[in-house]
């Protein structure tokens, strides 16, 4: 299983998270950001996303703001999240004035997810595609309205297509459909990866949230 290696993956900026081995999935990617450079696979994430005005949506691991601006342009709200402090910095400078969005200093994989339903539009680092998919999709109690991924490729295929023995993911399975929706070339990065990637589109199965009214966080 992707993101579960024994010991300790960093974040972009090099917070150890401790996550587990699962002993029939080999180690995850090395931990390090691969930025979004393919303006055009940007525009095709948010757009398939299909937020708009009302919704509140996160950019997780924001790096340079590549899928924070897109998706402030749709109208909804984005809180762009985001550990490494020179990173930080350059997304306040640069969505300052922009009401829309909320730059959060901290860890994707500790930051409080809101109390209402989300979406989430992110690239996150591929290490840590295990530990974000138990948050997004494992806790009954997150209001998740839908996601759109960029994974490593095999972490994509684990995912929507888990084995018989994979009760976890089958579980997650139960409550949300997986859809490899497309592979993404490792040349639409900066750096590049040492394999591709692909889009991953999650949706509730059941439930079709209102988000009217509700705090933020």
């Amino acid at each position: 299983m992707p993101g579960r290696p024994s010991g300790s993956r960093r974040s972009r900026s090099g917070t150890a998270v401790q996550v587990r081995r699962a002993a029939r999935w080999p180690p995850a990617n090395p931990p390090g950001a691969h930025f979004l450079t393919d303006h055009k696979l940007v525009a095709r994430l948010v757009r398939a996303s299909g937020v708009g005005s009302g919704d509140l949506v996160l950019d997780l691991g924001a790096g340079y703001g590549a899928l924070t601006g897109p998706l402030a342009r749709t109208g909804a709200q984005v809180i762009a999240i985001e550990l490494d402090p020179s990173l930080l910095a350059r997304l306040r400078r640069r969505f300052d004035d922009v009401p829309a969005v909320v730059v959060v200093e901290s860890d994707l994989s500790v930051v409080p997810l809101p109390r209402r339903p989300f979406h989430v539009v992110a690239n996150p680092p591929f290490a840590l595609t295990t530990l974000l998919c138990r948050r997004l999709m494992g806790d009954r109690a997150v209001r998740l309205a839908g996601a759109d991924l960029v994974l490593e490729w095999g972490a994509a295929k684990w995912l929507s297509r888990p084995g018989r023995d994979d009760r976890e993911v089958r579980s997650w399975l139960a409550r949300y459909d997986v859809t490899l929706v497309r592979r993404i070339p490792a040349s639409s990065f900066s750096p590049a990866p040492s394999s591709d990637a692909a889009h991953v589109s999650i949706r509730p199965r059941l439930a079709s949230y209102s988000i009217s009214g509700s705090p933020m966080l």
